[in-house]
């Protein structure tokens, strides 16, 4: 009884981190958010998206602060080194230093 209990409660999130860097650019097409990274564009989501405004503020404060940023993708098999204006971030982690 508790293997099936802990395999009911089992929640594996499998996402793609890309690496901790500075944001270079931010760019807001109509209601598309995207950002330049480590040499790459990507896309952090649709204004109308739930989640999407909260993580464009993490966003810009730490682009506007010169603080590096953690952007994580729900698919783990997200190439962090191609640019990609399809598929919406999952995760913006903000560091101090």
């Amino acid at each position: 009884m508790s293997l099936s209990i802990c395999l009911i409660g089992f929640n594996s999130y499998a996402r793609k981190d890309c690496p901790v860097a500075i944001v270079d650019n931010i760019q807001v097409e109509g209601s598309y958010v995207l950002y330049h990274q480590s040499g790459v564009w990507r896309r952090l989501g649709v204004l109308t998206d739930v989640g999407t405004k909260e993580r464009f503020s993490a966003l810009l404060s730490a682009h506007m602060a010169g603080k590096k940023i953690m952007v994580s993708y729900m698919n783990n098999s997200f190439n962090c080194n191609e640019t990609n204006y399809k598929e919406n971030a999952f995760i913006v982690r903000t560091y101090k230093d």
